[in-house]
């Protein structure tokens, strides 16, 4: 029951607050959130948690992760054994870590809501053993929501939603986006929309950055009186600094535009031996 949102009926009302009916005992919902209009024998939706003092309580609050979900918290505070993450109620949760660091405050983790030895909710990282491996070939080439959550070698590890749910919770699986996918660099606890671009045999999955459209390249053109000091040879920083794209999106977009013959490249009037890309109407 801990860490799940119920419908619980109200036994009794008392200068504390209203006493639901849990398994067979009774949970507080506090005074301040029980409104007026309740009486015995209503039926409440609550999120069973703990207290400050480690009592099972009841609450009117929505939490932003129930029991067995991954999601990404707000780090608030940490102490010696580990963070503390606004879970959206009125009590933290504790995230343990061996080594927390005060510079944390304020950044987001990812964690898995789960529970302690003694029952009591926690935040557990490393959530990369809890996802799934994907064994379906039909997801191949779809659009998906990636929740970055590590930092590696090659790029960024994403829990992939891709809209499944099993038993009322959504299935996530393990995906790499490769940092040459990206115009940036992602936060960890960020959302980002990733390509499907393979499924290995082991399961994991081989993401890119959703393609912008060739609209966004047009209209940073207008905005730039239609001409931009680009081309093919420029870094992926100045690409990424000017039009928050990676160097793979600019040349596939300035390649339909030119096919397109909306944009010519022509010779940079600033940067010898490099071209700049226009607007064909503007010239």
């Amino acid at each position: 029951m801990v860490g799940t949102l119920q419908n619980l009926h109200i036994t009794r009302l008392s200068p504390y607050g209203a006493f639901l009916q849990g398994n067979n005992t009774e949970i507080l919902l506090p005074k301040k959130f029980v409104d007026s209009a309740m009486c015995v024998g209503d039926s409440v939706r609550v999120f069973v948690a703990f207290d400050s003092e480690d009592r099972i309580v009841a609450t009117t609050q929505i939490p932003k992760l129930l029991l067995g979900e991954i999601g990404a918290l707000e780090i608030v505070d940490s102490n010696q054994y580990g963070y503390f993450g606004d879970l959206g109620i009125d009590k933290h949760l504790f995230i343990p870590h061996k080594a927390p660091k005060h510079t944390m405050i304020g950044k987001k983790l990812v964690v898995l809501l789960t529970l302690d030895k003694q029952g009591r909710l926690i935040g557990k990282l490393g959530v990369r053993e809890y996802l799934r491996p994907c064994r379906d070939k039909r997801l191949l080439r779809s659009e998906a929501k990636g929740l970055v959550f590590e930092r590696t070698p090659l790029g960024f590890g994403c829990a992939v939603d891709v809209g499944v749910l099993d038993s009322g919770q959504k299935i996530l699986y393990y995906g790499l986006l490769y940092a040459n996918e990206v115009a940036y660099t992602p936060h960890i606890g960020e959302n980002v929309s990733v390509y499907i671009k393979n499924i290995r045999q082991d399961g994991k999955i081989d993401l890119s950055a959703v393609t912008q459209s060739e609209s966004v390249l047009f209209e940073a053109l207008i905005a730039h009186n239609g001409r931009l000091e680009l081309d093919f040879k420029s870094s992926p920083q100045e690409i990424a600094t000017l039009l928050s794209m990676s160097k793979k999106n600019f040349k596939t977009l300035a390649n339909k535009l030119v096919r397109d013959e909306k944009a010519k490249f022509i010779e940079s009037a600033v940067r010898s031996g490099h071209k700049a890309l226009v607007l064909v109407q503007v010239l």
